[in-house]
């Protein structure tokens, strides 16, 4: 299953908020460990370069002009089933994941130019319901979530470069995998929506973003995967603030697409790490941050 990401670029406030397209795109977005008692664990690595045209609001009442940013997050995660032993096929699991990163961001502020960067914390996500259920044949797989994104990171009002977000965010989610194994191919979905709540040292509510990424990926061999990704974001209520209200609402979009190769290392009988390499390239976007996002994942099993 997918972890979730740290602070990344689209619309809203600083056209800052919490989601990538294509940062849920992989194979099994859909599947919840069916394994009572079993924990597993993940580092998500994302590097993000974006530029912006166009006015963006930062700060109360602040406007900066030709921003461009690069972000780096190391997302360390964990999901733990619980021995609830569910009847049917269903799974219950609760999931944690807790960023770290950097940023650097330059911008026009007025007459002058600004250089910024900061590193440390970023918003703490915590997914407390996830249930997951598959067939008896076990090629089709759902899940169904709720994560909650505390505002425990690094930000300051009137800087540019932060990687917290100053609000909360709720994440309802549903993801599906369907899995041919005779042609060794995996088909995966994952849609959610971004609900956050005001941020209060600004006065800037940054509106709802619904975001869906689906990928197909082909097993090459025993060991050695690839694919293609899409994601796509789209934001579905107004932002309100001065700002926000002068320029329409300010609701943002973007669709992104590029690769994926996936490779299973095995370290003697038991022990196996998946490596997982994307690259999403914003092909068109609106009120956002334009550029490209490489994601590299490692996990496996306690």
């Amino acid at each position: 299953m997918a972890f979730a990401p740290a602070r990344q670029a689209n619309a809203t406030e600083a056209v800052a908020g919490r989601y990538i397209p294509g940062a849920f795109a992989g194979p099994g977005a859909g599947i919840v460990p069916p394994t009572p008692g079993a924990a597993y664990w993940a580092m998500s690595n994302i590097y993000y370069h974006g530029e912006a045209s166009g006015e963006v609001p930062f700060g109360k009442g602040s406007v900066a002009a030709g921003l461009t940013g690069d972000t780096y997050a190391a997302i360390l995660a964990g999901v733990y089933v619980p021995e609830l032993h569910l009847p049917g096929n269903w799974t219950y699991a609760v999931q944690l994941a807790v960023p770290l990163g950097r940023t650097a961001a330059s911008a026009e502020v007025g007459p002058f130019g600004t250089d910024q960067h900061v590193t440390g914390l970023g918003d703490i996500a915590f997914a407390p319901l996830v249930f997951g259920w598959h067939n008896d044949a076990m090629n089709t797989w759902l899940s169904a979530s709720l994560t909650i994104t505390a505002p425990t990171g690094e930000w300051k009002e009137g800087d540019l470069a932060f990687i917290g977000m100053n609000y909360w965010t709720f994440t309802p989610a549903i993801g599906f995998t369907y899995l041919v194994p005779q042609h060794g191919l995996d088909l995966s979905a994952k849609f959610g929506v971004d609900i956050n709540t005001k941020n209060q040292d600004t006065d800037y509510y940054s509106g709802a973003m619904a975001h869906l990424d689906l990928s197909v990926t082909k097993a090459v061999t025993e060991n050695l995967s690839v694919g293609a990704i899409a994601g796509f974001l789209d934001q579905i209520e107004n932002d309100r603030s001065t700002f926000a209200d002068a320029h329409g609402g300010f609701r943002g979009s973007s669709i992104a697409v590029g690769p994926l190769v996936k490779y299973k290392a095995r370290f003697g009988e038991k022990t196996e790490v998946d490596l997982t390499l994307r690259w999403a390239h914003e092909v068109e976007v609106e009120h956002r941050m334009k550029g490209d996002a490489v994601f590299f994942d490692i996990s496996g099993k306690f």
